[in-house]
């Protein structure tokens, strides 16, 4: 009988699917076509406090995301403000049902985007155009890497905070 349960817990744990849940890469990152993902490298890889095992009926869903944008900033003590256009690439990764991309779930991401960059009233974004690639019902090798240290959910927002900090 001990031999059955440890063969039984051996096949379970074989079957688990491990995730990073709810994190995002940074993969691409430019401003005005200047390529500036150098200054966001050491902000491409998951946190581990996200690594999880999902649900039993859960995959890791994986998907990849591109968004433009453009980007208003007030100069003080000037009458003319700064435009730059953003673009931004992504790969997005959680425990979820399997599931496909459609334009709802794509506009979720868009207005994820809005919210998590236009937090700083000096500094507007609008004009988002995101494009969502399929998801990838991950249940095997599943943890998205990238390089560099340590990213925290709330990527978009550092994101928004570090192109204030250039500009």
């Amino acid at each position: 009988m001990k031999l059955f349960l440890v063969l039984l817990a051996l096949v379970g744990a074989s079957n688990a699917v491990e995730c990073y849940d709810d994190c995002a890469l940074i993969t691409k990152f430019k401003m005005d076509g200047t390529d500036y993902i150098a200054l966001v490298a050491n902000d491409t890889k998951c946190a581990e406090s996200t690594k999880k095992t999902c649900a039993t009926g859960e995959v890791c869903a994986i998907v990849e995301i591109e968004m433009e944008a453009v980007m208003t900033q007030l100069v003080p003590g000037q009458t003319t403000n700064m435009t730059m256009n953003i673009e931004l690439d992504s790969k997005y990764s959680m425990c979820s049902v399997s599931y496909t991309m459609n334009d709802t779930v794509c506009q979720e991401f868009e207005n994820g985007f809005a919210m998590g960059f236009n937090v700083d009233p000096n500094i507007t974004y609008k004009d988002f155009k995101t494009e969502c690639g399929k998801v990838k019902s991950c249940t095997e090798d599943c943890l998205i890497s990238g390089a560099g240290r340590n990213v925290i959910p709330a990527t978009f927002v550092l994101i928004a905070a570090l192109i204030a900090r250039l500009v």
